[in-house]
């Protein structure tokens, strides 16, 4: 028998996250179905459930882009029509791999 904390499993939008909190209450967090293979292993120690949670849904959120970010990324080849579907290349913040991703389409603030 060992004394490891237990690993709570969830699924948030479309990735598996198991989190384990450490007997500090710090929270470790990874994603053990994810790809590149690289980005499976445990990270931070977060504070606090609430904190990591919110870190990981802020940084596999859907990219929210303005019309001229757009432009700029058709113009340089990074937006395009992949198999019927408007699509951008971009770094996933949470893997770091180069990945084509929708995107929502936001007005300018200004």
């Amino acid at each position: 028998m060992t004394d490891a904390p237990p690993i709570m499993r969830r699924k948030i939008g479309r990735h598996i996250v198991e989190t384990c909190v450490r007997p500090d209450g710090t929270v470790l967090l990874r994603t053990p179905e994810i790809y590149p293979l690289n980005a499976r292993g445990w990270r931070e120690p977060y504070p606090d459930m609430k904190t990591a949670l919110a870190d990981f849904a802020a940084r596999t959120a859907i990219p929210k882009i303005t019309r001229p970010r757009l432009a700029q990324l058709r113009r340089h080849g990074f937006a395009g029509d992949v198999c019927g579907k408007e699509m951008i290349t971009r770094l996933d913040p949470w893997t770091g791999a180069t990945t084509l991703s929708e995107y929502e389409l936001v007005e300018e603030t200004g």
